[in-house]
């Protein structure tokens, strides 16, 4: 089993944690998460959708452009299911 990423004190990343989180369903709806290359990520959001940006190095997410941004979190709530989609960095 793989261990989620640690931040101090031996607690779960803020990242790790609403991955984890959002992968597990979002207000009592079931997730299905996609992943993507952040090369693919046009900028196009679908009504509705929330995006999230984050930077796994330094534990930060937020609905701002970040200057450097290892993932970009794209949120739909659908009828009765949750849509994520993450676009991340290649390295």
């Amino acid at each position: 089993m793989m261990m989620p990423p640690m931040g101090p004190k031996g607690k779960m990343s803020k990242f790790a944690s609403f991955i984890m989180g959002l992968g597990y369903g979002y207000k009592g709806k079931p997730g299905m998460v996609k992943t993507y290359p952040m090369k693919e990520f046009k900028g196009v959001v679908p009504e509705g959708a929330t995006v999230y940006y984050a930077n796994k190095k330094l534990d930060v997410i937020q609905k701002e452009p970040l200057i450097y941004n290892t993932h970009i979190i794209v949120v739909q709530e659908l009828k009765d299911q949750l849509l994520v989609e993450i676009y991340k960095d290649e390295e």
